[in-house]
Parts: C-alpha cells; sequence; structure tokens
C-alpha cells in the first residue's frame, strides 16, 4: 500500500511539473491549448442532444406535410455550434503545432541550463547520466504528458456529463461499468511497472549499444573499423542487446494485450445490455423516441469516456514513469552552490593551500596536501607522467571540482567565495580534448568565446596569424567564413592539427588575464609548435600562463616548471635549475632529447 502511495505521489509531481513547465515556456500557446480541447470534448454530448431534439420534432410532424418553425431553430443551433467547435478544433491545432515545432529545443536550452547549473562534478555521476541517455530517448514523452493529461480532463468532464443521464436513467449499468474499469486500470498498473523495470534495468546497456551504433554512422572511427572488420564485432553486440530486450518487451506486451482483450469483450458485454434496458424504456413509453437515441449515444459516450479516463491514467502513468529520469534531473540533484564575490581583475596570486582531492567513487587521493602558489604574471609549466594530477590541478583551479580539504585562493578570496562566472571571464583556457565546433565556420569558432562587442575582422585575422593558423584558413575557398565540415554544404574537414590551431586562435582571441593550456600542441609539428610558443610567450607578458605539456622543447622557456608525481610536487625551477638538481626532470628531458637526436 505504501508503494502504491508513493507511486502515486510520483505521478502526480511529474504530471504538474510537466504542466507547469509548459506554462512557463509557452503561457499563451498552453493555455489556449488547454481551453480549446475542454471545449471540442462537449461537442459529441452536444450534437447527441441536438439530434434527439431533432428526432422528437420530426417524430410529431410526420404526416402533417408542415415543417415547424421549431425545426429551423434547432437546425440553426446545429449549424451554428457545428461552426463554432470547428473554429475551436482550428486554433487548437494551430497552436499545438506552434508548440510542438519550438518545444524540442526549448527544452534542450532548459536542460543545458540546468545542467550547467548541477556542475561538471556532478554530470559524470553514472546514475545522473543514464538519467540524460533516458532524456534523450523519452523528452518527445513530455509534450504526449500534456496532451495525454489535458485530454483526461477534457475527456472526465465530458464523462461527468454523460454520467449524469446515465445514472438518472440506467444506475445499476453505470456502477458495473466503473467496476470493470477498477479491475482494468489494476491490470494494467502491473504491466506499466513490469515495462519501467525492464527500461530502467537495461539503461546501462543500452547507452552502451547506443554509443556502438553512433560510432557506426561517424566518419572518424567508421574508417578503422571498415578496414579492421571492426563493424561486425559492433553490430553483433547490438544485435544481441537488441534481441534480448526485445524478447523481454514483447512477452509484456503480449501478456498485456490478453488483458486487453478480456476488458473489452467484457465492455461491450454490458454496453449491449444497457442498449436492452434503454429499449425496454422506449417500449414501455417511458422515454421518447428522440430520448432513446439521446441515452444510447450518452451510453456511447459514457463508456468510451470512462474507459478513455482509466486509459489515459495509464497512458499517464506509463509516461510519467519514463519522464519521472527528466523530473529527476531537475528537483532531485542539488544545482552547485555559485559564490557571491566578483572578480574585476586577475591581478591576483594564485594559491593552492593544504589542497586533498578525489574523485566520487575512487579511494585513491589525487592530492594530498598539495601546496603551489603561482604569481600573478608568471609563466609556468607542469610537467608529469599520465596520471600525477595534471588536469585535475587545473579543473581545481577552474572550480570544476572542488577539493575535499584545504583552500584555493585567488588573492585573498576562496575561490568558492566567488561569482564563478567572473572568474571565467578572466581565464582563456585550452584543455586537451578541445571543442571542434562543426557547424561553425572557422571566424566562429575564433569568436565563440569572446564578447560580441570585441570581436572585428582585425581581431580573427590576428589570433589566427598567432596560432600559426592564418595561411592554411586563407587557402581554403571561403576563408574565414568557411564551414569546418564535409557534411555540409561547401564545408571540407580541416586536420587534426589545423583544427588545434584554430582551438588555441581562440584562446589567442579571447586575450584573458590567465592562459591556461593543456597539451596545447599535441597534435602540431615541432617547427610550428616552436614558432605557437615564442607567440605565447611574445603575447602575453603581462599575463598568468600555465601550461601543461609532454613535450619539453615547449616548456623550457617557462620561468618555473613544476614537476608532479603521484600528485605531490616532487621538483621545481627553472629548465636550467633542474638540469643541474638532475632529478626527475632531468633524467626525462636528455632521454627525449636522445629521441630526438
Amino acid at each position: 500500500m505504501d508503494f502504491l502511495k508513493t507511486e502515486f505521489k510520483r505521478f502526480f509531481s511529474v504530471t504538474k511539473w510537466v504542466l507547469s513547465l509548459y506554462f512557463k515556456t509557452f503561457p499563451v500557446y498552453t493555455t489556449i491549448y488547454v481551453v480549446c480541447r475542454i471545449l471540442v470534448s462537449f461537442s459529441n454530448l452536444f450534437n447527441a442532444y441536438v439530434i434527439a431534439l431533432v428526432t422528437d420534432e420530426a417524430i410529431k410532424l410526420i404526416g402533417t406535410g408542415q415543417i415547424s418553425s421549431s425545426i429551423y431553430k434547432i437546425l440553426a443551433l446545429f449549424l451554428g455550434t457545428a461552426f463554432f467547435f470547428t473554429l475551436v478544433d482550428i486554433v487548437n491545432s494551430y497552436v499545438w503545432r506552434m508548440i510542438s515545432y519550438q518545444e524540442w529545443w526549448k527544452f534542450r536550452k532548459i536542460l543545458s541550463e540546468r545542467l550547467l547549473k548541477l556542475g561538471i562534478n556532478q554530470l559524470e555521476k553514472p546514475e545522473l547520466t543514464n538519467k540524460i541517455q533516458r532524456f534523450n530517448e523519452s523528452s518527445s514523452l513530455l509534450s504526449e504528458q500534456l496532451q495525454i493529461t489535458v485530454n483526461t480532463i477534457a475527456v472526465f468532464i465530458t464523462f461527468v456529463g454523460s454520467g449524469f443521464v446515465i445514472f438518472s436513467s440506467i444506475p445499476l449499468v453505470a456502477v458495473i461499468y466503473l467496476g470493470v474499469v477498477i479491475i482494468e486500470s489494476f491490470s494494467n498498473q502491473k504491466f506499466i511497472r513490469l515495462l519501467w523495470l525492464l527500461n530502467r534495468n537495461s539503461t546501462e546497456e543500452r547507452r552502451k549499444a547506443a554509443t556502438m551504433s553512433n560510432i557506426l554512422i561517424e566518419p572518424a572511427p567508421l574508417k578503422e573499423l571498415v578496414l579492421s572488420g571492426g563493424t561486425i564485432y559492433l553490430q553483433n553486440k547490438i544485435d544481441v542487446f537488441i534481441d534480448a530486450v526485445t524478447d523481454k518487451f514483447k512477452k509484456i506486451r503480449t501478456d498485456w494485450n490478453k488483458a486487453k482483450i478480456i476488458n473489452k469483450l467484457l465492455d461491450s458485454t454490458i454496453f449491449g445490455y444497457g442498449i436492452y434496458q434503454i429499449l425496454l424504456r422506449v417500449i414501455n413509453k417511458v422515454i421518447s423516441v428522440g430520448q432513446f437515441t439521446f441515452e444510447v449515444r450518452s451510453l456511447r459516450i459514457f463508456a468510451d469516456n470512462l474507459s478513455q479516463v482509466a486509459s489515459n491514467i495509464v497512458d499517464l502513468r506509463e509516461s510519467a514513469v519514463k519522464i519521472s529520469d527528466i523530473y529527476d534531473i531537475f528537483s532531485t540533484y542539488g544545482q552547485d552552490i555559485d559564490g557571491k564575490i566578483k572578480i574585476k581583475t586577475s591581478d591576483n596570486d594564485i594559491l593552492f593551500e593544504n589542497v586533498d582531492f578525489k574523485y566520487e567513487n575512487s579511494t585513491r587521493k589525487v592530492f594530498n596536501n598539495l601546496n603551489l602558489k603561482i604569481k600573478a604574471g608568471e609563466k609556468i609549466a607542469i610537467v608529469g607522467e599520465n596520471g600525477a594530477g595534471k588536469t585535475t590541478l587545473i579543473k581545481l583551479l577552474c572550480r570544476l571540482y572542488r577539493p575535499i580539504n584545504g583552500k584555493i585562493l585567488i588573492g585573498t578570496l576562496d575561490i568558492n567565495d566567488i561569482e564563478i562566472s567572473s572568474w571565467y571571464k578572466n581565464m582563456g583556457i585550452l584543455f586537451q580534448d578541445y571543442n571542434a565546433y562543426t557547424s561553425l565556420t572557422v571566424k566562429e569558432n575564433v569568436e565563440i568565446d569572446t564578447e560580441i562587442n570585441k570581436v572585428t575582422d582585425e581581431s580573427i585575422t590576428n589570433a589566427l596569424k598567432k596560432a600559426n593558423a592564418l595561411d592554411f584558413v586563407l587557402e581554403y575557398k571561403n576563408g574565414v567564413d568557411q564551414i569546418l565540415s564535409e557534411r555540409y554544404k561547401g564545408g571540407i574537414r580541416p586536420s587534426t592539427g589545423q583544427w588545434q590551431k584554430i582551438a588555441i586562435a581562440r584562446v589567442f582571441h579571447r586575450n584573458a588575464p590567465v592562459l591556461i593550456l593543456d597539451e596545447p600542441t599535441a597534435s602540431i609539428d615541432a617547427v610550428a609548435e616552436a614558432q605557437i610558443f615564442d607567440n605565447i610567450y611574445k603575447f602575453s607578458k603581462d599575463k598568468t600562463v600555465i601550461i601543461i605539456s609532454h613535450r619539453f622543447s615547449t616548456v623550457r622557456n617557462a620561468d618555473r616548471i613544476i614537476v608532479l608525481d603521484k600528485g605531490k610536487i616532487i621538483e621545481e625551477g627553472s629548465h636550467e635549475e633542474l638540469l643541474k638538481i638532475n632529478g626527475k626532470y632531468a633524467k626525462a628531458f636528455k632521454l627525449q632529447a636522445k629521441g630526438y637526436q
């Protein structure tokens, strides 16, 4: 009983949230849609009543050879209301199409805004990732939930109207109908839960199958798969998943359909019995022929609407179960708490003070009592083996994650107390997994991180030049207006090295006081790399620069080099100082230099 109470409470919460989502996003259209849908629901019952009036009036006039004025009034009423309901239906259809045309884009925007507030650390949780996957699969159910909810309200109002007629004429039939619908509802509830459990328990496998399916349609990974024959391997794994889930889905749906057939047989039997009772009433002259047609039609409307209400509730429950994961994204997870202090200038030292950090669901600490000071305007390089904590340090500095102990200070301010958007305005960042915006042009790829009022043709050209990208961009057919994917008309595909240079140009163009580069030239040849780093040092004299790299040629000119090993700073100093120490840095540098020789 407690389970049912919890389930229905969640059902109403989800439905209420969906309604509020539409009313907030499309207030005018949604209001019009609801009103029109309720008005349209009255048309069948009203038409049945008018036809009954016409029938009785026609019977009165049989044999007279005349048409009374009341017939014209009734026909005028019928035609007038028919036109009215048609007009309402057209308006209803129009506003729904306007909602449908925009909702996918609007809701994706709302989701992205919500995920931004949750913080990167939450987005890497498997259970939240699963919910986002189910959002992508079930977002269309939001409109279905609204439609069914509004339809249920409209149908229920019509059901009440027809029910008044049926309860007053054949109450026993009405009571039996209610009993059958209640039994049907419990049956449907059982199968809804089975489908929900199947959907929930297979989410992880669906994510894997979806990932494999995406790989099979992406040009970059597909070329390796075609050459190696890996496509068959992935297709077979997808087929195994689909077959296993489909078999379970088929069994549940088959059993559900059997139950539905039994319920429909009961419905038809009761309807036949109801017509028999109404027929007795007209034979015994309790009601007129017109009233007979009205009661028969009312019985059909009553039965259909009662069944529709029950069916809609089932459909609402079924879609609400799937939508509940979308609802959880907006209601369950607490958003990242931002600071309130705005940083106006970046002329501040950066201090890591006794910082401890580990990733969620991990037992190993990445940092344990880390202490590091970066002076304003200093150029530092961070080196170390994979897994040493280099990129994690940058993520902490960007407050993508927060330390479990210790502090990160920007000047004298704790980074947790800073309004993060004001801190980001002072930073130009390029991660090793940088973004490539394939649907944008070169110019748009460069300016995307910059305030629009600071963008000029000259600023774009200068940024590309500093990143050693201007020459190849000018060779493009459309220059800086070249779209960067062959999947779009007139588009081309840059090489990996070209993409990285365009990404570096984006950082140059941002012209932020703090410059952070995580493996910025991994896909670039040595000559171009040297030119780019000359420009980095040349055009960032008053900036704080933090560089992460495995190539020692890119870090040797830094003011200070930090050597990380298993989350600890084991060496620091200039290139020459570290060579004199003859420690881990010197050995790695000599080994890499030997490789170049």
